[in-house]
């Protein structure tokens, strides 16, 4: 990973009036999702996500760069991710180098790759 100097922000956190998207069961996006709110993803993202809270579900999956403030993982993820919250549940699977600066990683969760905990 890049110098602490080189590191990038994550998003700012969520307003409270901010609309929660939703990346459906039955969908694929191959690009880019950007949203200034929560996005809940039960379907597959092949590219980047970037979001204040991204919520992968048990049926999703993002392959590629996840940049939130706050990210919760039930389902896979592969690739990097930049967060400055991380969630790994039990079912959660997690291939990626992950930049943090506070993580929870609850028994079950698989999770392989570095992670680098930015001060």
């Amino acid at each position: 990973m890049a110098p602490n100097d080189k590191i990038p922000n994550w998003p700012e956190a969520a307003h409270a009036n901010a609309r929660r998207s939703l990346v459906a069961a039955d969908l694929v996006i191959d690009g880019e999702v950007a949203s200034d709110g929560p996005v809940d993803v039960h379907g597959k993202i092949v590219g980047s996500a970037s979001a204040p809270e991204v919520v992968v579900a048990a049926t999703g999956r993002v392959e590629g760069t996840v940049s939130a403030h706050d990210l919760s993982v039930l389902g896979f993820v592969s690739g990097s991710v930049s967060a400055r919250h991380v969630q790994l549940s039990p079912s959660a699977v997690v291939h990626a180098d992950v930049l943090h600066e506070r993580i929870v990683i609850d028994a079950g969760a698989v999770l392989e790759g570095r992670l680098q905990r930015k001060p």
